[in-house]
């Protein structure tokens, strides 16, 4: 079967013609199922399924993911979904992304033109042709505190409103800290400040550079922040949000441990109206993050695209921080290092 054939889904005709329209777009061959339940025999063989879920149906979704194939990526597309129900369509390691209301076309366009191209790095794909990328590099604490002030005055030269610049400061110091210091390994895989009390930290630069890519258009702000470590892995996000949504207190919601602090995580996805995580093994992890311009929406675009020879990263960690399977595929060093940002 062709690589760029892919199958979307949907009992809502509307909603399956735009999602059919939006795959095209993306370069896609596309066959179209009315049902989850009437999918024929010859279609559950495709690698890449976009499905529109009705808000909360957890039960079609896992009909479906029964009748799939174990490397099937599933892309959700659906009118509603509250941070908890968003999450959970997460869980099985087929579901990666999750596209939502106004989000459809754009959402559903970038997505399968990223996993159908293997192109997943940068922050242009989620912004107008014409939009004025600006840039920064850093290695330690001080030159995080010089970024953030630098892309706050950007925010507000912008036109930003107050509570929309606040919620961006956060949104970087948190990505800004992970990538300085939760995502540095050694060889072995360890975390190098995994011992090192955080207020510590500040005066140790991280041994590799970090950078942030910014951006104000008409209706957006987007930042991406990248390491040169590429240790993020989808579990990991999912446990430390799963947390936060089932405790009942903020005491139970903040890990304890020296690292991680999974609160950060949480924050962001309740902070942002696009998270989106790209990974290439032992080369960069990137994430993506937009902020709306009017009034906060609940976040609608949620997604962890990983290098072809870096799915490893779907897999829990060990308690060291080291992948459970962690070698890739011999010969796959050349492929993800052409996704390493130059310079």
């Amino acid at each position: 079967m062709s690589k760029r054939r892919v199958l979307a889904i949907s009992s809502d005709l509307d909603q399956l013609r735009r999602i059919v329209a939006s795959l095209e777009r993306a370069g896609a061959v596309v066959d179209a199922a009315r049902s989850v339940h009437s999918i024929a025999a010859d279609l559950v063989s495709h690698r890449y399924v976009f499905a529109g879920i009705d808000a909360g149906d957890r039960t079609a979704l896992a009909y479906l993911l029964s009748k799939l194939r174990a490397s099937a990526h599933v892309t959700v597309v659906t009118e509603q979904a509250p941070l908890e129900d968003l999450f959970h369509y997460l869980e099985d390691e087929r579901v990666n992304h999750v596209v939502v209301g106004d989000a459809l076309d754009e959402g559903v366009c970038i997505t399968a033109s990223k996993l159908l191209s293997g192109d997943l790095f940068g922050i242009e794909k989620y912004l107008p042709a014409d939009a004025q990328v600006q840039y920064l590099r850093l290695h330690d604490f001080e030159g995080r505190s010089r970024a953030i002030d630098t892309v706050l005055a950007y925010a507000e030269s912008a036109r930003f409103r107050r509570q929309t610049r606040t919620a961006i400061g956060q949104v970087c110091e948190e990505l800004l800290m992970n990538a300085l210091y939760d995502a540095p390994v050694d060889e072995q895989g360890r975390q190098i400040f995994a011992d090192v009390d955080p207020h510590a930290r500040v005066g140790i630069g991280s041994p590799r550079p970090v950078s942030i890519r910014y951006a104000a258009t008409e209706d957006q702000f987007a930042i991406a922040v990248r390491d040169r470590f590429g240790r993020l892995a989808k579990s990991t996000i999912l446990a430390y949000i799963d947390k936060c949504l089932r405790a009942t207190s903020a005491e139970e919601q903040i890990d304890r441990k020296t690292y991680g602090a999974g609160l950060g995580l949480y924050m962001v996805a309740n902070a942002t109206a696009t998270y989106v995580v790209n990974v290439a093994h032992d080369v960069a992890t990137e994430v993506v993050c937009t902020f709306d311009r009017t009034p906060r929406t609940p976040l609608r675009q949620v997604g962890v695209f990983v290098h072809p020879f870096g799915a490893e990263l779907l897999r829990p960690m060990t308690q060291s921080g080291a992948l459970d399977e962690p070698a890739a595929p011999a010969g796959s060093e050349g492929n993800a290092a052409a996704t390493q940002e130059r310079g």
